[in-house]
């Protein structure tokens, strides 16, 4: 169902000559991502809060790295018609932080936030905590990376369900090459400045009001779909060395043993008792006792889910 109001500044129709609008299939016109303050009109009094997060960091690791940026934006949805409603901008936050640490070169190209930039720069934990105390939900384009990161500063982030726009979606199957937020605007006929928190955050909610191609579901249906699903996580602790490949083929990851209940081959999976037996067949071939940690939107993507 297409949004009530564009999310551009200009339809595309406006700019199309007659001859242009006749060959439209030979070329493809780009515009720069406005969010309007109403993207649907209301159809029920059900309403929820949500915000879209996305942070900057002084490099690429969730354990050693920190945030210098922080972008929260604010909107409503309807979770019966799975629509994005308002933007809030009036209270969308974007605030900068100077870390313990200097700003990797790479990580300065990218943002064009320097060390010297951030100097003095503090975010107030009050705003934070209003923010995300207000929300229903909290979506990031990649929420494994931004997920970890803000709570190692603001706990109030731990209390709150997340959803991912990156993760939730399996984007080859709907006709995309990649997952990447510029590329995927680009792919809906919009553009925007990247690689700063809060032009992130609105082509996240921008992205989060698309329709896709192949499934006709809307961006945010397969978010909020994805995370209400219960899943567990296995841990395959002393899985014989030789057994490597298998388990990567079959979607593990190694957890090196820097990090908290470390050296381990793992996965998350929906169906528990298979996967188990699976490990118990396939790898340790034999009976063995394994764990399984429940997985949920308030610890989905969360380091908290290795503390056990």
């Amino acid at each position: 169902m297409p949004n009530d109001f564009s999310l551009l500044a200009a339809s595309n129709i406006e700019l199309m000559s007659e001859h242009a609008e006749s060959e439209r299939d030979n070329w493809r016109l780009l515009r720069k991502l406005d969010l309007p303050e109403t993207i649907n009109r209301r159809h029920t009094d059900n309403i929820r809060h949500g915000i879209t997060v996305d942070v900057e960091t002084t490099g690429l690791s969730t354990q050693e790295d920190e945030v210098v940026q922080i972008a929260i934006l604010p909107f409503t949805y309807d979770p019966e018609f799975n629509m994005v409603l308002e933007v809030d901008h009036a209270n969308k936050l974007e605030a900068l932080r100077e870390p313990g640490i200097p700003m990797s070169e790479e990580a300065s190209l990218v943002t064009g936030i320097t060390d010297e930039m951030l100097i003095g720069h503090s975010i107030d934990p009050e705003v934070i905590s209003r923010l995300v105390g207000q929300s229903d939900l909290i979506i990031a384009h990649n929420s494994s990376f931004d997920r970890p990161m803000v709570e190692k500063l603001w706990p109030i982030f731990q209390t709150k369900p997340w959803g991912c726009s990156l993760t939730s979606i399996d984007w080859l199957r709907e006709g995309y090459s990649a997952g990447k937020l510029d590329y995927l605007g680009m792919q809906f006929g919009w553009f925007y400045d990247g690689h700063r928190a809060l032009a992130d955050c609105e082509a996240c909610l921008a992205l989060l009001a698309q329709d896709l191609p192949k499934s006709a579901r809307s961006v945010l249906s397969l978010v909020r779909e994805a995370a209400a699903r219960k899943q567990y996580l296995i841990p395959a602790y002393g899985a014989p060395f030789d057994m490597k490949d298998l388990l990567k083929q079959r979607g593990y990851r190694w957890r090196p043993d820097n990090l908290a209940n470390g050296k381990v081959w793992w996965t998350i999976c929906d169906d528990v008792d298979a996967e188990k037996n699976w490990l118990q067949n396939e790898i340790y071939r034999s009976n063995r006792h394994l764990n399984a940690i429940d997985i949920s939107a308030l610890n989905r993507f969360s380091e908290r889910v290795w503390e056990f």
